[in-house]
């Protein structure tokens, strides 16, 4: 069977998981993806990690918040008239309704949906917008070939939800080849008594919890620092509540945005991760593979709808991985220099035994072969 042609609403390869996520189906495939290009990137982006696959943007409405339909247009008719199968990546109203029309126009057709995250409930009417979405999501994707998701802990929700657990698969985030490369040759970490060095990676807006972050750490007993990689709308809000914690204190650090090498350095440098988002629409955090592959266990929280909680959850470190026993965790990991070095070698064993490339291949065979 021929490969299969992706759709999605953003440009990849882009920097956000999804984008990431169809940029290495995409390089194993080698086939086209379409795209709405919702950020208008297909101008003048430079792409972050090599393209060897062909692209094409979908005319699509203009865009009444985030919600983005498609256009009737030659590109649109002929995806749809393809016998190929489809591949398209949730959330997103318009790819959820050109699935739709997929499975209608051709029963037969495999169409297939990586259900990314659940959506998180938003204040006034994008709340309402938000539910009827994934109302209208769950009642379609269990009447596709396959879903693929990319945690069991998402795989559970869905069959929860009704999708047959025949037809639910998991598939989750990698890296790339280089990447990996790069990120498994730092070497652990030692057990020395320096302060803990934490490490916070990500856009700086208000559901990744920054500031949650930043008051645990003031409750501290041992000395520690953070470093903050990242930019967004709340950068200012943040930099503000830092001075209202620790005052002239410099043990938080914003670095802006990193190039990939000084966020290499940073990685190299750190004792753990911390990604305290409060929502599903954080569902796996690839960052965390990042971390885990250089040997730096990663914290973030349990959620009934996202896989941030299984993806770096360790043996080694057992703690409820809810937000009022953040401060405990850390100060534990502060006081104790050669849990530190343990959970290192455990991190970098569960990125071995789970999310390394080779293993990321074997699971994507699997699935993917008997359509291929």
């Amino acid at each position: 069977m021929d490969s299969f042609v992706q759709l999605m609403r953003e440009w990849p390869p882009g920097y956000g998981g999804v984008e990431r996520v169809a940029h290495e189906l995409a390089s194993e495939w080698g086939a086209t993806v379409f795209s709405f290009d919702a950020q208008s990137r297909s101008a003048d982006e430079i792409d972050a990690l090599q393209v060897s696959y062909p692209r094409v943007v979908l005319p699509a409405s203009p865009p009444f918040g985030r919600l983005l339909l498609p256009l009737p247009s030659r590109a649109l008719w002929s995806l749809l008239r393809s016998r190929r199968p489809l591949y398209g990546h949730l959330p997103s109203p318009g790819v959820l309704l050109v699935l739709l029309l997929a499975r209608l126009l051709q029963p037969r057709r495999p169409v297939f949906a990586h259900w990314h995250c659940f959506v998180a409930p938003e204040p006034g009417s994008k709340n309402r917008l938000f539910a009827v979405y994934q109302w209208l999501a769950l009642r379609v994707v269990p009447h596709l070939t396959k879903v693929i998701t990319t945690s069991p802990v998402l795989a559970k929700e869905l069959i929860r939800c009704g999708c047959q657990s025949a037809r639910v698969a998991v598939l989750p985030c990698c890296l790339n080849a280089e990447q990996e490369k790069v990120l498994l040759a730092l070497p652990l970490r030692s057990a020395t008594a320096t302060p803990l060095r934490v490490l916070f990676i990500g856009r700086l807006d208000s559901y990744k919890r920054l500031d949650w972050l930043m008051e645990a750490l003031s409750l501290l007993n041992n000395p520690w620092s953070l470093a903050v990689v990242g930019d967004g709308p709340r950068r200012l809000a943040f930099e503000s509540l830092r001075a209202e914690l620790f005052g002239a204190s410099s043990a938080v650090t914003f670095m802006g945005r990193l190039d990939e090498t000084a966020k290499l350095a940073e990685l190299a440098s750190a004792d753990v991760l911390v990604l305290p988002s409060d929502r599903s629409t954080e569902a796996f955090g690839i960052v965390q593979l990042e971390a885990m592959a250089a040997g730096i266990p990663s914290l973030a929280f349990q959620n009934q709808r996202s896989g941030m909680g299984w993806v770096g959850q360790l043996s080694g470190l057992p703690w409820s991985q809810q937000p009022d026993d953040l401060s405990l965790v850390l100060d534990q990991l502060a006081a104790s220099p050669e849990l530190r070095t343990a959970l290192s070698l455990e991190a970098r064993d569960k990125y071995l035994n789970l999310f390394a490339r080779k293993v990321w291949l074997q699971a994507f065979d699997s699935i993917f072969s008997p359509q291929r």
